[in-house]
């Protein structure tokens, strides 16, 4: 319980904080980066989550455009790096934990794929 609580408050904190990396553009360097971030997407979460359309039909939320938006999908919050990182690696209501599939690195290597789509 009191993880529990711990974890809330953890991710509320995020929630309000507004990263500095939010709306920064890829370099001509990183295109290895999304290109590995665009296959980790592909094999982990393009069964649940549509980034080609703005209209999914699948089960979660369409992430297409997700960092040109003013909120994410399901929530009032801007699209923060740090809450999706959160939520990908613990899960959340309906959306599985990946802490024991993915990294960090490999979190983050999809997170910088969302951000160029």
């Amino acid at each position: 319980m009191k993880s529990a609580v711990n974890l809330t408050l953890i991710l509320v904190a995020l929630a309000v904080t507004i990263p500095a990396f939010a709306d920064r553009p890829n370099p001509a360097w990183e295109k290895g980066r999304i290109q590995a971030g665009q296959a980790l997407y592909r094999s982990n979460c393009v069964v649940c989550h549509d980034v080609d359309q703005p209209k999914s039909q699948k089960f979660g939320p369409s992430f297409h455009q997700l960092f040109r938006k003013e909120k994410m999908p399901m929530s009032a919050m801007k699209p923060n790096r740090d809450y999706i990182k959160l939520r990908t690696r613990f899960g959340g209501s309906f959306m599985p934990a990946f802490q024991k599939t993915l990294t960090p690195a490999q979190i983050d290597l999809i997170v910088d794929y969302l951000q160029t789509q």
